[in-house]
């Protein structure tokens, strides 16, 4: 019996990487957790892993750039386990952008509809499912932001960056909006993060290369995605129930630096 026990959990792209360590914190901690993605396959591979760490675990394919499967995936979401305590929206793409004078309309609602539009689709419905259920119990949504979402960077695209800054825009609204709810909105913002893709990625990439990512991070190392992870957790929990409408950066101090 863990500390989310009895309570129920939404992952947006929760089949790899942060939203996969999101999604094995929470079942660990007693939840039930649902997960979605654009692909079928790796959802059911990260079904049979996530089996290992909890019971109470479903899959549904969705692409959150459709409102109308996210409207079906929050359903599905109450149909599993008649209420939706929380959810971390996760989802998205990060692409290797053009520069802004070569930028064309086909890149920008690509990553656009992925990480700006998807989250407010998904937020839209879990702020409608949450109203449905248990209105006496403290609930809370969690957005993945970035730390592009509070400045610019060499490393980031024109429409990620400007995407990941509306996350925080919807994400303080929502929370203004929706504390007479009872429902709690706050965002996390990691820093370059150690994951499998981040790890293939690497593979054949010089050292020196590697040490000069890492170097971004003043303390000189990938983000853990178990640290994401357990601050989603927090967000979430009893004890940060006057923490609404903040985003908390985790990146060793990156955003600190000059």
């Amino acid at each position: 019996m863990g500390e989310f026990s009895g309570k129920s959990v939404l992952v947006t792209g929760g089949t790899s990487g942060i939203g996969f360590a999101v999604a094995r914190a929470f079942l660990r901690e007693g939840a039930s957790v649902v997960i979605c993605g654009r692909s079928e396959e790796r959802g059911r591979f990260a079904l049979n892993q996530l089996t290992d760490f909890g019971d109470e675990i479903k899959f549904l394919e969705a692409d959150v750039r459709d409102e109308s499967k996210v409207k079906r995936l929050l359903q599905y979401s109450l149909d599993c386990f008649d209420n939706l305590d929380f959810a971390f929206n996760n989802a998205g793409v990060f692409l290797h952008e053009p520069p802004f004078h070569e930028h064309n309309s086909d890149f920008w609602e690509e990553v656009i509809s992925a990480n700006l539009t998807g989250v407010y689709y998904c937020m839209k419905h879990e702020i409608i499912a949450m109203g449905r259920a248990r209105p006496e119990s403290h609930r809370a949504i969690v957005n993945n932001a970035s730390i592009v979402a509070h400045r610019g960077s060499q490393s980031s695209g024109l429409a990620y960056t400007a995407a990941k800054h509306g996350v925080l825009g919807l994400t303080k609204q929502a929370a203004i909006n929706h504390v007479i709810d009872n429902i709690r909105v706050n965002a996390v913002s990691p820093g370059p993060t150690l994951t499998e893709a981040t790890k293939a990625g690497l593979e054949g990439v010089p050292e020196e290369v590697q040490e000069k990512i890492k170097a971004l991070n003043p303390a000189g190392t990938l983000v853990d995605e178990d640290e994401i992870a357990a601050t989603v957790l927090f967000l979430c929990s009893g004890r940060a129930t006057m923490i609404n409408g903040h985003d908390i950066p985790l990146d060793g101090g990156q955003l600190a630096k000059l």
